[in-house]
């Protein structure tokens, strides 16, 4: 038990550490997320001088722009282009091969960086909010926040692992990854609330599942979830079934690998 306690952490360390090795990278990225903040701050300022939007204040959506994007770097977004990665250079065997269960690996990898982008990453971001927004989260929103993402978390994390996968049956890395995108980028709120949407796409993005990443975990801290219970049950229903969808198509994608003298 303490030596997997202790292989754990040393993953959430490795993990933690790869985000420092590309200095200028980070310099970059943290310049670019301010960068995005200012300009949607003055966009939207922008739209809210000539038109009346009931449903969300100017404040609020700032907030909305601002917590998506927190959100947006701390998930774990990498796992299945890392997995494809691993695939097209051969170097997925010895993933494989290690006496540690692969889910774990690139789950506590994953942690690891999304702890480095939760403290280090997203430091302008917060600083916007508190400059532009103030300190005005209920603590009792902030908590069931965290809940929330937390579980947000583990379905991402698993939805990433089954898009990776998919790479085991086809080489189209690009387009694998250009349709998560595209699923994410409209389904799950990751621009605008999906309230703000056209009514089919809205019906159909209240349907799916995605919107449990970004959209209603900001709902919930803004105090507009007004069915947080009912998204913690749907929520873990979602989680128990992707991972099983997972476990069957991952242990498909070994046994064809293993067949094919992999």
């Amino acid at each position: 038990m303490k030596s997997k306690f202790n292989i754990r952490k040393r993953l959430i360390k490795i993990g933690f550490l790869v985000n420092q090795i590309y200095k200028e990278a980070i310099v970059i990225r943290i310049i670019s997320d301010f960068l995005f903040i200012i300009m949607q701050y003055y966009i939207w300022k922008a739209i809210y001088k000539t038109n009346t939007i009931n449903s969300f204040t100017f404040t609020e959506m700032i907030s909305y722009i601002i917590i998506s994007k927190i959100i947006v770097n701390i998930l774990p977004g990498n796992v299945s282009s890392d997995i494809g990665y691993k695939i097209k250079t051969g170097d997925i065997l010895f993933s494989l091969l290690t006496p540690y269960s692969f889910t774990e690996i690139q789950l506590f990898e994953n942690i690891g960086k999304s702890l480095f982008k939760l403290l280090v990453i997203n430091i302008p971001l917060y600083l916007a909010y508190f400059l532009i927004i103030g300190i005005n989260i209920q603590i009792i929103y902030l908590l069931e926040f965290i809940l929330l993402i937390s579980l947000t978390y583990i379905f991402y994390f698993f939805f990433e692992l089954l898009f990776g996968v998919i790479y085991f049956y086809t080489n189209s890395q690009w387009g694998i990854q250009n349709l998560k995108y595209a699923v994410l980028l409209i389904f799950s709120g990751k621009i605008i609330p999906i309230k703000f949407y056209p009514s089919i796409l809205y019906k159909i993005s209240n349907f799916l599942p995605f919107k449990y990443f970004i959209n209603v975990p900001i709902l919930t801290l803004l105090g507009k979830n007004n069915n947080f219970i009912d998204s913690i049950i749907i929520l873990s229903i979602n989680i128990l079934i992707i991972f099983m969808i997972f476990n069957i198509t991952y242990k498909m994608a070994i046994k064809r690998l293993t067949i094919q003298g992999g």
